[in-house]
């Protein structure tokens, strides 16, 4: 005890909280036929403060009662160091359960004990002793009471004989039973929450007075005479469950035929609804039926639910047949998570919530996948799951949408799934899922990833005519500027000699007009000489020729070098 303890008290949360929550059982009070059974819930009430977990023994009178079974699949705790356990032999019941996110609530379900009765008597159902575990960090017991269980068990008698119906029997030409109708409670078949009750009918013109009565008879005959005919009727504070109104017309001829409208008024909502799975339910099985038990005995019955699975729209199911059970379908594996609006036929209603657990089989097992695949093969995959289950496989291709196939698993458990056609080059993702025969659902398979690509001769191939391609075309590229270059080269040659020749006949030409012109400056010259008496120039005269001589030779060097020098751009 003192280990358990100690280890949900590390388990859990931080806290301080005073002691205030109590143990009890519900219901505390009930009559039940000996050789019947009904259902216990053990209840823990926190009063506000957060607790993580709790333990208990319960002892039974295991003379006047039977353990049946013990459940904890609506419980609040979903750790248990001792799971819930029973002996009819020692007429005890064990437990001993925690939550690790912590519980605060006015009635949280610990488990549910279904007792079968023995003989006739009384029989009690007590806590020998329990303790509630606070979220503070210390384990500190907050338990301040326990509360008990005493029931009634009445001894099997033979049905006894119904009542004889006695009808009165209206005389003839008396008035016909009497129509009513009514707003408040206008199906008499029904169930209404209006304790108070609106009736009205049509009197024909040959009444001359009316009686009523409000009884829980069904067949009683009025008494209450009104000599002055009414018309309607209002009753006030009607009695919870059903009761008859009775009514009769009477004309010159007497009394006729009665009428009983059954009024059944119900302002009270279904108490302690506990939904739980049907005994011994396979928890892989996707589709299950959760049963709404209550002690609400004595009002109307139960008519619909409105069912909210895992926060999903809410679904309404009829209770055609009475048996206060849901089914549900298609459950996928995991935690479920249902709120149920109980609905009575009056329109009464209470909500109530239940968890419970879908369980999923291993993930199917893919064998022998390679890790590379060659293009324009057809591969074959082989796996194993449960035997004749329908697997579903899903092949992606990177970068494009996944594509699901459909095979079946023989009686084995192996399965071979191909593909329609070869798979073209990429790199592949592969994972499968599978459910049975009886709908189970299995979890998914680890992805397993292959490459497709062409074989390794064609591989080679390719990459050389890829080298090509790219080789091919820059081969031609140099050859075609290296003879480009070797046609420039070859006009540039031809310019250049072409160049130099000019250049040298552009030289020598020049040359030779600036010495004609000196030759002919120096003619000029002697024939001024000769042609004067002193046989000389004058100062002017001497001048004038030095300077143009001077300038032609300047001349002739500037133009020689400008030759060189367009010559030498060419070298």
């Amino acid at each position: 005890m003192f280990f358990r303890l100690l280890i949900l008290t590390l388990l859990f949360g931080y806290g301080s909280i005073a002691m205030a929550a109590t143990l009890n059982v519900s219901p505390a009070t009930g009559v039940y036929g000996s050789g019947s059974t009904f259902t216990v819930r053990v209840a823990v009430d926190t009063k506000g403060a957060a607790i993580n977990a709790a333990d208990g023994t319960i002892t039974f009178d295991n003379k006047a009662l039977q353990v049946v079974s013990v459940s904890r699949s609506s419980s609040i705790f979903n750790l248990w160091t001792t799971e819930p356990a029973f002996s009819n032999s020692a007429g005890t019941i064990n437990f001993s359960g925690g939550t690790p996110t912590g519980y605060t609530g006015g009635s949280g379900t610990v488990m549910t004990i279904t007792f079968r009765t023995l003989g006739s008597g009384s029989a009690r159902v007590n806590f020998g002793s329990g303790s509630v575990l606070a979220a503070d960090g210390r384990g500190t017991n907050v338990l301040s009471s326990m509360g008990s269980g005493a029931y009634t068990i009445s001894a099997a008698s033979e049905t006894p004989e119904p009542e004889a119906i006695v009808e009165f029997v209206a005389p003839a030409n008396t008035p016909a039973a009497p129509k009513i109708t009514s707003e408040t409670h206008p199906d008499s078949s029904g169930w209404s929450k209006e304790r108070t009750a609106v009736l009205r009918w049509t009197l024909p013109a040959d009444v001359v007075a009316v009686r009523t009565t409000l009884d829980e008879s069904s067949t009683a005959i009025p008494t209450k005479v009104y000599d002055s005919p009414i018309k309607d009727i209002t009753l006030s504070d009607l009695e919870e469950g059903v009761s008859y109104f009775h009514i009769q017309f009477k004309n010159a001829e007497g009394w006729g035929k009665v009428t009983h409208y059954r009024l059944a008024v119900d302002t009270t909502a279904p108490q302690n609804v506990v939904l739980s799975l049907k005994p011994d339910s396979n928890l892989a099985n996707p589709m299950q039926i959760v049963v709404a038990s209550t002690t609400d005995t004595n009002g109307s019955p139960i008519k619909t639910f409105k069912v909210q699975l895992n926060g999903a729209a809410p679904v309404e199911y009829k209770n055609e047949d009475g048996k206060n059970e849901i089914k549900l379908e298609n459950l996928a594996p995991g935690r479920q998570t249902i709120v149920v609006e109980v609905v009575d036929a009056a329109g009464n209603s209470t909500v109530s919530t239940f968890t419970f657990e879908i369980e999923s089989f291993e993930a199917p097992r893919l064998s022998d996948v390679p890790a590379e695949i060659s293009t324009g093969v057809i591969p074959v995959f082989l796996g194993t799951t449960r035997p004749n289950a329908t697997v579903a496989v899903t092949l992606i291709k990177t970068g494009q949408e996944p594509s699901i196939y459909e095979v079946k698993s023989d009686e084995s458990g192996a399965f071979r799934f191909i593909p329609n056609s070869a798979l073209t080059e990429g790199v592949y993702t592969l994972t499968s899922t599978a459910h049975d025969e009886f709908g189970a659902q299995s979890g998914v398979s680890d992805p397993v990833q292959f490459v497709v690509q062409p074989m390794g001769l064609l591989r080679i191939g390719s990459f050389l005519i890829d080298v090509l391609s790219v080789v091919i075309p820059l081969v031609a590229l140099l050859v075609l500027a290296a003879l480009g270059s070797l046609y420039f080269l070859a006009r540039y040659r031809r310019f250049r000699t072409l160049l130099n020749r000019e250049s040298s006949e552009v030289g020598t030409a020049l040359h030779t007009q600036f010495v004609a012109i000196e030759t002919l400056l120096n003619n000029h010259e002697a024939d001024i000489v000769r042609s004067r008496k002193t046989g000389k120039l004058t100062a002017t005269e001497e001048v004038l020729i030095t300077d143009v001589r001077d300038v032609l030779k300047s001349a002739e060097r500037i133009v020689q070098k400008e030759v060189t020098d367009v010559t030498k751009l060419t070298d």
